[in-house]
């Protein structure tokens, strides 16, 4: 007969031992756990280090050379690993940049099974006109654009009309010609003629017409972008803008492929100015950008550039009440409408001229783009902030820029940087990832 003491002996010393296999299976788990996700984490830096190599190795081309010197560089500023193994394939012919990286990394577990080290690799390529994209220009036209340093025909350096064309012309000229993209244009005051009867608004037919369709033929573009010009009288309705861009880039000429990449590059100072010339009951502008009250001839807007209030308050140089309160509605509006775009998944540059106020160096997010109202009197977009705050604002939150960052926004002070901001926009639209 077994005496019980020994039994009970016996099965505490199988426990122990299950507990120790048990306490060493969980010690393994957790170990090769840290390794897969140390590996994991290490893979996923590399996959954006050689996203970021492959686009800025692309925009060299067709200079082979300065592309793979390009690659090399972003790759060591975004993985500065002094053993990484690095290769960069860049080819004029083909207009693309593929770049090849692989690192070793220090393993913890997998040490007791011989495995010091375990190499991680990744690539990604990057080419011009890779997929079908439209993209349309938005150009501020306004008396603004026209004023000094402008002369009589508006046609000199530093003109702000004169550069903006230059502008386009350099963004037209970097995107074309490519079989898998389109680009459009249009001019933008506070109302377009028709449906606006008024000679002040842009007109969208005719010789004169500023309503550029999409086309792939640089030539034909950069001709009627020419036949843009400032005029004032209207004010300025950015909103309306942004409808009419929506209007070309989903119109003739657009790609159909599910793959199309959609873009609005817009030209504007961010101020809403609303008035009696602009406005046509039941035909200007669309009515999701027109505001609530109706300006009269004896309630229009005056603006007195930057020292605007944007509060709903009257001065003697603001001779009616309502004017603000329209401009603050059409704040709401635009935001509305440009958010309304990206969830479409339409991507929006916005290319700040001239905007009143000194950068308040915020970068945009929800809090910073909250739209006021009564049911949210902290809201930003639209509230009694003044034109040197709110203006900027609005054209940062317009933007598809991501969460704390302004990566989709140029603020731009002298007319003469506008060629060369937008050629960098356009540089970013034609280089996208193939793999």
């Amino acid at each position: 007969m077994k005496s019980p003491a020994r039994s009970n002996t016996r099965e505490s010393g199988q426990v122990v031992v299950l507990f120790a296999l048990l306490t060493f299976v969980i010690i393994a788990l957790m170990g090769l756990a840290a390794d897969v996700g140390r590996l994991y984490v290490v893979r996923a830096q590399l996959s954006r280090a050689v996203d970021a190599a492959a686009l800025a190795g692309a925009k060299e081309l067709p200079d082979v050379n300065r592309a793979d010197a390009s690659a090399r560089a972003y790759l060591t500023a975004n993985e500065a690993d002094p053993k990484m193994s690095v290769t960069v394939n860049a080819s004029a012919a083909a207009q693309q940049v593929q770049v090849q990286a692989s690192r070793s990394v220090g393993t913890i577990f997998m040490r007791v099974f011989g495995i010091s080290t375990v190499t991680v690799s990744n690539d990604a390529t990057a080419g011009f006109g890779v997929t079908p994209v439209d993209t349309v220009l938005g150009i501020d036209a306004t008396g603004s654009m026209g004023a000094s340093p402008c002369t009589g025909s508006r046609n000199n350096s530093g003109c702000p009309i004169y550069e903006a064309k230059n502008a386009a012309t350099s963004f037209v000229n970097t995107l074309l010609p490519s079989a898998n993209t389109s680009v459009g244009a249009i001019a933008f005051r506070g109302c377009f003629n028709p449906p606006r009867n008024n000679s002040a608004c842009v007109p969208t037919s005719g010789a004169n017409s500023m309503i550029v369709a999409l086309s792939n033929s640089a030539s034909a573009l950069n001709s009627r972008i020419g036949v843009i010009d400032s005029l004032g009288g209207t004010g300025t309705n950015v909103c309306g803008g942004l409808d009419e861009a929506a209007s070309v880039l989903y119109g003739p000429g657009s790609h159909s492929q599910s793959n199309t990449q959609r873009v609005i590059v817009l030209l504007t100072d961010g101020d809403n100015t609303y008035n009696a010339a602009a406005y046509a009951s039941g035909s200007s502008p669309v009515t999701a950008c027109t505001p609530g009250t109706s300006p009269s001839s004896s309630d229009s807007y005056l603006s007195t550039g930057c020292s605007q209030p944007n509060n709903g308050s009257t001065s003697s140089s603001n001779p009616g009440s309502n004017s603000e309160t329209r401009e603050r509605q059409l704040d709401v509006e635009t935001v509305s409408r440009a958010a309304a775009l990206k969830a479409q998944k339409v991507e929006i540059y916005i290319v700040n001229f001239g905007v009143c106020g000194s950068d308040d160096n915020a970068k945009s997010t929800s809090s910073y783009c909250s739209v006021w109202s009564n049911s949210n009197p902290s809201g930003k977009i639209g509230n009694s902030d003044p034109d040197t705050v709110a203006d900027q604002r609005l054209a940062k939150c317009m933007a598809s820029s991501a969460s704390g960052t302004n990566d989709h926004y140029f603020r731009v002070d002298q007319a003469t940087q506008l060629p060369a901001i937008f050629t960098k926009i356009a540089q970013a639209i034609a280089f996208r990832l193939v793999k």
